[in-house]
């Protein structure tokens, strides 16, 4: 019966009957290299930088209008750019934070730690020392 339904469907609506095939995407691998690191946060910088500058020219229009019609959902408006102001200005921090943790992880090589260790008695310990001094 369902079968019957979207069979007449389809030939209405000019569709091809059957079922569809679909394609598995294909995720392209790219290569890094350490220069990406600086470009990129150059770029998210200054993209960062922009967001916070157009939200403070906005903040200024819109409180202006705000005082200006004294509407209330008008200063709501104002005080949520205001928050998102104030998030860009901490995802910029952000940035900083993770690059510099980025850069440590790359820096930092094998860190070996040799303990010497003396299996024995103190008196044995003491005697060894005393040899050692003479």
């Amino acid at each position: 019966m369902i079968k019957d339904f979207e069979d007449k469907l389809n030939e209405i609506l000019e569709m091809p009957s059957g079922s569809i095939v679909k394609k598995p995407i294909e995720r392209k691998v790219v290569a890094s290299d350490p220069d990406d690191l600086n470009t990129d946060y150059k770029y998210v910088r200054e993209n960062i930088y922009n967001i916070i500058e157009r939200g403070h020219d906005a903040i200024e229009d819109l409180l202006q209008d705000a005082r200006d019609s004294g509407n209330a959902r008008m200063f709501e408006v104002v005080g949520q750019l205001i928050k998102t102001v104030g998030e860009q200005n901490q995802n910029l921090m952000n940035v900083h934070k993770q690059v510099k943790d980025i850069k440590q992880e790359n820096s930092t090589g094998p860190n070996t730690v040799t303990n010497a260790l003396f299996v024995g008695s103190t008196a044995e310990l003491q005697k060894m020392l005393k040899d050692k001094k003479e």
